[in-house]
């Protein structure tokens, strides 16, 4: 089984993944904390997340997956929130029944639940195109991807993170997402949105992590 890990790390986290996958905020998110962690890389293309060993870390076979102590997570939306929820001294969610803690609701869900249908119809529409294949469209079952983005780009042109004055985990949710989406040059007319990349890609812990 091709999982490999880095070595001697004093911590009791673990966090298993494969580069160019939702693994990316997960590791930000602990670097972030800045917290000690040990890496386990999934060979994804030799098959370990088909193998018995990782099976009974994540029982789908995906990455990423978080293990603390006893405790195993997967979906690297779960992750997020239970760090930022445990970690609280780090700020990366704002106190619970305050206006803020609800727009940081409203922001992690819509990460997954909005935000990244919306990209992956989007560059299945632009693959369409190019190639000149047939393309269905989901209707009004997704939110098109221009109105998702617009807005975005006008919460960011009033402030300076998605949760007012301050950076959380939800800028990292949406952060990661958005970094895809400008892979692939989505975000051109977003400029509000581009900015505030920009300014997230400037983070020391970002800086960490962009490679995966």
């Amino acid at each position: 089984m091709e999982i490999t890990k880095t070595p001697d790390l004093p911590s009791s986290i673990c966090l298993y993944f494969f580069p160019g996958t939702r693994a990316a905020r997960a590791m930000w998110m602990l670097e972030e904390l800045n917290l000690p962690y040990e890496l386990s890389l999934v060979d994804l293309h030799q098959g370990a997340h088909k193998h018995d060993e990782y099976l009974a870390i994540h029982p789908l076979g995906k990455v990423p997956a978080l293990k603390i102590g006893d405790i195993i997570l997967f979906e690297s939306l779960a992750i997020c929130l239970y760090l930022a929820d445990n970690y609280p001294k780090s700020a990366l969610a704002p106190e619970i029944a305050t206006p803020d803690r609800a727009e940081y609701y409203k922001w992690m869900a819509f990460s997954t639940g909005t935000l990244e249908p919306a990209i992956i119809e989007q560059s299945r529409r632009r693959k369409a195109l190019e190639t000149g294949t047939d393309y269905i469209d989901m209707g009004p079952v997704l939110t098109p991807f221009e109105n998702t983005m617009a807005y975005i780009n006008n919460i960011l042109a009033s402030r300076p993170f998605l949760v007012g004055k301050n950076f959380t985990a939800a800028d990292i949710m949406i952060g990661s997402l958005l970094r895809w989406a400008d892979s692939m040059a989505l975000l051109s007319d977003f400029g509000h949105t581009k900015n505030w990349l920009e300014q997230l890609k400037q983070r020391p812990a970002y800086q960490r992590i962009r490679e995966h």
